[in-house]
């Protein structure tokens, strides 16, 4: 009887223990697992035209946000809902804007992705051994790290300016084009 009970309760804990290391994984990588709804979403919203590519920019990542270092996961996910905020505020070419989105994170995380492998493979570390080549190192480090950091908020001030660079409009872009169709007259 005492087997039983101490079998049950061994069951109970490793599922419970299983459990616990679920949430304790999907915590540790709560940006992927936004950054995963935010792109699925993203894509299923995307014109038939876009939809290849927004699959394979959303594809890119989260590979990028699960193998690269820190600031890329981050500035993926802001990129990508910042991709949805100018989405829902662009008013004159929402196609364009969808593409800029997909765009930007594609190149993003493709350059997540090298700066992963160049991280990962220790690719930095076997060029600074070198004594002709450590000065070098230092200085293409320095360009990967602030490149890490100047391409998405490039790409920020330039979703910025698309939205609000417009000419102010005598409301939507649909009732502008039905008042000049119409000249004016309801």
């Amino acid at each position: 009887m005492s087997d039983l009970f101490s079998n049950i309760a061994a069951g109970v804990i490793w599922t419970i223990n299983g459990f616990l290391v679920m949430v304790y994984s999907a915590a540790d990588h709560i940006q992927t697992i936004t950054l995963a709804v935010a792109t699925i979403l993203f894509a299923a919203y995307t014109s038939k035209e876009q939809k290849v590519w927004a699959v394979a920019s959303g594809a890119m990542a989260i590979l990028a946000s699960l193998f690269a270092p820190a600031p890329v996961p981050l500035f993926l996910l802001v990129m990508s809902l910042a991709g949805w905020a100018g989405t829902w505020l662009e008013q004159y070419n929402k196609p364009a804007q969808h593409w800029n989105t997909i765009r930007g994170q594609a190149l993003y995380a493709l350059a997540g992705l090298g700066f992963a492998m160049y991280r990962n493979f220790g690719l930095g570390s076997s060029i600074a051994s070198d004594p002709m080549m450590s000065q070098g190192a230092g200085y293409l480090n320095a360009l990967i790290g602030i490149g890490m950091y100047v391409i998405p908020l490039g790409w920020l001030a330039m979703l910025t300016q698309s939205i609000w660079a417009h000419p102010p409009a005598q409301g939507t872009p649909d009732a502008l084009i039905t008042t000049i169709r119409t000249r004016g007259k309801r």
